[in-house]
């Protein structure tokens, strides 16, 4: 992000620290994390958030440490991007371990 680092641990944790070093927050996660994409949504506001993939199918919208939204997937995902799609520009795209590909539009 702008002045922090986002961390994804095994013990199913995300941890932020400054550019420094110093520890920001630290925020449980109900199952495994499988990928970290962060999210711009509007250039105006400069708003970032983060998404985050978990083994249970569920995408999950933070806002630094606190949630906004839950995105509940059929399959488990493998990876992640959000973006520009076509004349969209606000897209999540999703790559689903059983060969799928899902599209959201923000």
């Amino acid at each position: 992000m702008d002045k922090t680092i986002l961390v994804a641990g095994m013990d199913n944790t995300i941890q932020s620290f400054y550019l420094k070093g110093k520890k920001n927050f630290s925020v449980q996660m109900p199952s495994e994390i499988l990928a970290l994409q962060r999210m711009d949504t509007n250039r105006a506001e400069r708003a970032q958030n983060i998404l985050i993939a978990l083994k249970s199918g569920e995408i999950r919208i933070y806002n630094g440490k606190n949630i906004i939204d839950k995105l509940q997937t059929d399959d488990i995902c493998c990876g992640m991007i959000f973006g520009v799609f076509g004349r969209e520009e606000g897209c999540l795209v999703v790559n689903m371990k059983g060969g799928g590909l899902q599209a959201k539009i923000l």
